[in-house]
């Protein structure tokens, strides 16, 4: 993966962190609504990245 591709899997990474982070605190400060919210915000890209991950590693053990 080039030098863009790094940037844009580490700014995924952050994005998850901090709205894994945010999640947690609207659920301690009691504002559940929003955590849900964004849980199921978080759900969509969590599984689009879960399929490219599946899709590439099944292709690896086909080239093997």
């Amino acid at each position: 993966m080039g030098l863009i591709g790094d940037f844009a899997k580490g700014i995924l990474i952050l994005t998850v962190a901090y709205w894994i982070f945010l999640i947690i605190e609207f659920t301690a400060i009691g504002q559940t609504i929003l955590a849900l919210l964004l849980f199921i915000g978080l759900l969509i890209p969590s599984s689009m990245i879960i399929y490219e991950y599946k899709k590439f590693k099944k292709k690896g053990k086909m080239i093997r």
